[in-house]
């Protein structure tokens, strides 16, 4: 289940969608790791500035996750950050905890699965009209 929450900049002002990017983008990632189909998980788009980074994800006592992405990113970098935090919380659930071992197989999977989204229906927009 996905919740929003949080000063929302990049669905809603730069592609007008309404959120719909990050639903599309859990959507497409629930078919990729069925685990996340029963998490809960909460996108909170906030101002990272002074975090010096894009994201990070955080579980609470619960087991409900919470995901909190920088509110100024492009479209790319959303959907490569918001991609990446899903599989932190894929790992989480298959119980993976070595840092290394989690950073890697992140960048991995973001690298390999933004392009695949991004050329998807789910994205809206293809990934030759974003970069144009």
């Amino acid at each position: 289940m996905l919740f929003t929450s949080g000063d929302w900049k990049v669905d809603v002002s730069e592609f007008n969608k309404d959120r719909f990017t990050t639903h599309g983008i859990y959507e497409f990632m629930c078919e990729k790791f069925n685990q996340l189909i029963d998490a809960t998980v909460e996108v909170n788009q906030v101002d990272l500035t002074d975090e010096h980074g894009y994201g990070f994800c955080q579980v609470d006592e619960d087991g409900e996750f919470l995901i909190h992405i920088h509110n100024d990113l492009s479209y790319e970098d959303y959907v490569t950050t918001l991609i990446h935090e899903l599989v932190h919380v894929k790992q989480t659930l298959q119980g993976l905890k070595d840092d290394e071992m989690r950073e890697s197989e992140a960048y991995f999977w973001e690298r390999l699965l933004s392009k695949e989204f991004n050329d998807s229906p789910l994205s809206g927009t293809p990934i030759s009209q974003v970069s144009a």
